[in-house]
């Protein structure tokens, strides 16, 4: 559903099968977990999975489970590869002008996500990321990044309900269209955690578009109450999806390290010095 042009090879691969089904593909845009390609009459994309995982069929259950049935046409296997067919939608990224108009959609579509409920919020996978962080990350000064997830941890203030979260709401994956519509993409990483680890990654993806103090109350807007247990907890979550954020770009874009640190870190510590701690 990304609508960029690819600026690699135009002609891309064959693909017999869905070809003969779909008509010829033309690429459309490509990622680290697949390739999308759009048909002829650009009614429909097709998004190739990279790794046989099981991927179109994950990411087309996660979609009906999200309420977007109405997008998926079908998740095939052919020509030795995992395909999820898509209807097309006529829009583009996010980028910070489309906020103001997008934020009652988005707020209406993470509203309806989490209600899904589903037990409880895998702690210790919280308890993991930590530790994968402070190994890769021990030679920064982030310690106060680090406390702000691990007392809250310690004192079990970060249990709760899991409902169905996106996990990748960064700007990428939210499209509008020239009339204002939005919506939400790649959903390969949904799964049940706690909401308010959802509208983090909402923040340091997509809403830090925005300027500090601007972000911070598009974000809290989100929220569903403003209680002091729930700033804290999604306080904790801020301060984690950024050590995250830093692991991430230490481990796959090293060169681009530095730049996010120096860009992620002071809007982190701007936020959560306006919340309890």
């Amino acid at each position: 559903m990304i609508l960029r042009p690819s600026s690699s090879d135009r002609t891309g691969p064959r693909f017999p099968h869905l070809e003969a089904r779909f008509g010829p593909l033309t690429p459309m845009d490509s990622g680290m977990q697949s390739r999308v390609y759009t048909t002829q009459d650009a009614a429909l994309v097709v998004k190739v999975y990279r790794n046989q995982q099981g991927h179109h069929c994950l990411e087309a259950d996660n979609m009906r489970r999200a309420g977007m049935g109405d997008w998926v046409v079908d998740a095939v296997e052919a020509d030795g590869v995992e395909a999820l067919i898509l209807r097309r939608f006529p829009g583009r990224p996010l980028r910070a002008a489309d906020l103001p108009r997008a934020l009652p959609a988005l707020r209406d579509i993470v509203a309806t996500l989490h209600r899904q409920r589903h037990g409880h919020v895998n702690l210790r996978r919280v308890q993991d990321r930590l530790r994968r962080f402070h190994s890769a990350l021990a030679a920064y000064p982030l310690d106060d990044l680090f406390e702000a997830v691990e007392l809250p941890l310690e004192r079990g203030q970060l249990d709760g309900p899991a409902s169905f979260c996106h996990l990748d709401l960064w700007q990428d994956n939210i499209l509008i269209d020239g009339d204002g519509r939005v919506l939400v993409i790649d959903w390969t990483k949904a799964a049940w955690d706690d909401p308010l680890r959802d509208l983090a990654l909402l923040k340091t993806g997509t809403l830090d578009l925005l300027g500090a103090d601007e972000s911070l109350h598009a974000a809290l807007s989100f929220l569903p109450d403003t209680g002091e247990a729930t700033l804290r907890r999604y306080r904790a979550y801020l301060a984690l999806t950024t050590l995250h954020d830093l692991y991430w770009f230490l481990m796959n874009e090293p060169y681009e390290f530095e730049g996010e640190r120096a860009r992620k870190v002071p809007r982190a510590r701007h936020a959560l010095a306006r919340l309890p701690a």
